[in-house]
């Protein structure tokens, strides 16, 4: 069971949170405010439940999920709305983030990506 989207557009700050280790996802229509910050997805179905421990794939790249915030699941389910932060993190630092840890210095979102949580 999983979640699987793609990269279907970039505001053009993105890529300037991934210098700071995060990145916001939502699908469809993000507010105006917080569009230009985003990773915009396909619309996908969150089939399962979301776990530390838990991969994530980026592209080519294999992530663990470290935290979750108390409404990630919900956000990424109904809004597909996540703030992905990539430093391996035990504790979650915002409600709506989920914390990744990895082999790689930097996550392979770009456009065109895929974005696959792999859900228990």
């Amino acid at each position: 069971m999983a979640y699987a989207t793609t990269v279907v557009a970039l505001g053009e700050e993105a890529e300037t949170f991934l210098a700071e280790d995060m990145a916001i996802t939502f699908s469809g229509e993000a507010p105006e405010g917080l569009r230009p910050y985003c990773f915009l997805i396909a619309p996908a179905e969150l089939d399962g439940s979301l776990a530390a421990g838990q991969e994530v794939l980026i592209g080519e790249q294999i992530w663990t999920i470290t935290a979750i915030g108390e409404v990630a699941e919900k956000n990424l389910a109904s809004l597909g709305h996540v703030t992905l932060v990539f430093d391996g993190g035990p504790e979650p630092r915002m409600p709506g983030a989920i914390h990744l840890g990895g082999l790689d210095e930097k996550p392979a979102l770009t456009l065109g990506a895929s974005l696959i949580f792999a859900c228990a």
